[in-house]
């Protein structure tokens, strides 16, 4: 686990909110995310934390799609449930990896500065993760023969939408603007580094593309700006992070191809780095 940081960091009140950021022009996911989500009006380079919301609309993206196709299976409109499969092993990864760089990283170190903030947010990754586990036994039971198994699955990708949004909204509205508040730019920037660095690094090379490929050109432009000033200096770790920024592909959010040229060589010192934050 990350060693949560001490002391106190950045100044001012809580970080006012506005739905101003485009949350529907992405590339991957697919579907129409709910423009009217709340971001904060800082921008990234005040704000590093703010990276989160860029994850937030890839994840949002994703279940959009993922339920789309659900109900397009419960009536009709698709008859090949194997996408579907293949979406939600995808989604299931991505977001149990995110949950649990929170829960290492970010909720340890809030809960130093602000009590009773951190538990409630790791129980309901607990809760997100009992309908990800319902879904895998719904898919993988035989259950795709009865008649109800349509409607059933329709459901069941909605209660998961709708759990893991509210879930998402929370966060932007409560956490947030404690993290902006509680940590300057350089604390926030760390937290970020450590949350990435908590990721294996064979998802870093699928997540980051899937990222890409999921934001507007000029939210990705905010972000690699961001990220050049939160990867540590090392030659080789910004190349490789970029070049899997890079990787983007706006056709498709779950088969991202990636460019590797450097990937293996730099693996040994992401690892380093994962070492020497926690």
């Amino acid at each position: 686990m990350a060693t949560p940081l001490g002391g106190s960091g950045g100044e001012g009140g809580v970080a006012v909110l506005s739905s101003s950021v485009d949350r529907s022009n992405g590339g991957g996911g697919g579907g129409s995310v709910d423009e009217d989500l709340l971001v904060p009006k800082q921008r990234l380079e005040e704000s590093p934390i703010l990276i989160f919301l860029y994850f937030h609309k890839a994840i949002l993206n994703e279940l959009d799609a993922l339920h789309k196709f659900a109900v397009d299976f419960a009536t009709g409109l698709k008859e090949d449930i194997r996408p579907l499969l293949e979406r939600y092993h995808f989604l299931q990864s991505m977001y149990r990896h995110h949950s649990n760089a929170e829960d290492e990283v970010i909720f340890p170190a809030l809960d130093i500065r602000v009590k009773n903030v951190a538990q409630t947010y790791s129980l309901e990754h607990k809760g997100e993760s009992n309908l990800f586990d319902h879904l895998f036994l719904l898919l993988n039971t035989g259950a795709s023969t009865e008649e109800s198994f349509p409607r059933e699955l329709a459901s069941c990708t909605g209660a998961l939408h709708t759990s893991i949004s509210q879930h998402l909204a929370k966060e932007e509205e409560q956490v947030f603007p404690l993290l902006i508040e509680k940590f300057s730019f350089e604390e926030q920037a760390s937290l970020v580094w450590q949350f990435l660095c908590s990721i294996p690094v064979n998802m870093m090379a699928e997540f980051l593309p899937w990222l890409s490929s999921s934001i507007s050109r000029d939210e990705y432009l905010d972000l690699s700006k961001c990220l050049g000033r939160i990867v540590p200096e090392e030659y080789l770790l910004q190349e490789v992070v970029f070049t899997w920024m890079d990787g983007k592909n706006d056709a498709s959010a779950v088969k991202v191809p990636m460019k590797e040229p450097s990937a293996g060589k730099v693996m040994d010192q992401i690892s380093v780095c994962r070492q020497q934050k926690h």
